[in-house]
């Protein structure tokens, strides 16, 4: 008989109630995310101690040593405690050098591909695949186009606030796998966003779910009218959304 599902079901028990009792300001599902990278990382760790073949699992070592921290450090703010803030395009570089140790290290399996392909066009939209980094738009004047734009490790920053939109419905689709979109939009523009995510936060404007496999759809009261218009779709897998207008 398997405890993991009673334990993690009691563990949430109690983090509800001690967060409806007033005894702390947050509840389970902040830690759930950073706590699957902590619980991943650890586990494959004792998968490798247990196989004892020496020196060719180094390379995997490093790596979900590197998991486990990075959940440590999403996990620490959810709980209150300070952390020094680092920003993604410290990360990423940090990575790519991590990357490159763990290829060094000799090891029957690799464990990272490093994949790259060149953006361009397809059917009809800008697109742009990115494995790791940061794709930032604005602030500033730029014109907005049909865009298709996937990350798979990173964040997506769009800012629309001084963006030329032409007169007719514009198409964001944006995807990733861990890391962050984050998009800003002008005071007065018509838009629909549908955003989903495996494991995180989205945020809306004032909607906000937080948790698991979570989903938000809306439009304002004049977005079929409108000419000039924003289509935003974002599907994330582990991370945060957030769409935000300027008022």
């Amino acid at each position: 008989m398997s405890f993991t599902a009673p334990i993690i079901l009691i563990a949430f028990g109690i983090g509800f109630l001690l967060h409806n009792l007033g005894i702390i300001g947050f509840t389970p599902w902040v830690l759930l995310w950073p706590g699957v990278l902590i619980w991943f990382g650890l586990n494959q760790l004792i998968q490798i101690s247990r196989k004892r073949r020496g020196s060719q699992d180094s390379g995997e070592i490093v790596w979900w040593l590197f998991v486990v921290t990075l959940g440590v450090y999403l996990l620490l703010p959810k709980v209150g405690i300070a952390v020094p803030s680092i920003p993604w395009r410290v990360i990423w570089p940090l990575v790519l050098i991590l990357f490159g140790v763990v290829q060094l290290v000799p090891s029957k399996r690799r464990i990272v591909r490093v994949h790259f392909e060149p953006g361009g066009e397809k059917h009809g939209m800008e697109f742009k695949k990115g494995f790791i980094g940061d794709y930032t738009r604005g602030p500033g004047s730029w014109v907005l186009e049909d865009m298709q734009l996937h990350q798979s490790v990173g964040s997506v920053n769009l800012d629309l606030t001084q963006a030329i939109v032409p007169d007719r419905e514009v198409v964001l689709d944006i995807s990733g796998y861990v890391g962050q979109a984050s998009i800003y939009l002008p005071p007065g523009l018509p838009f629909k966003a549908e955003c989903s995510l495996s494991l995180g936060d989205i945020t809306v404007l004032d909607q906000n779910e937080s948790g698991g496999n979570r989903y938000i759809k809306t439009q304002t009261a004049d977005y079929d009218e409108a000419t000039r218009k924003v289509n935003i779709r974002v599907h994330w897998r582990i991370g945060e959304i957030s769409i935000r207008q300027i008022r």
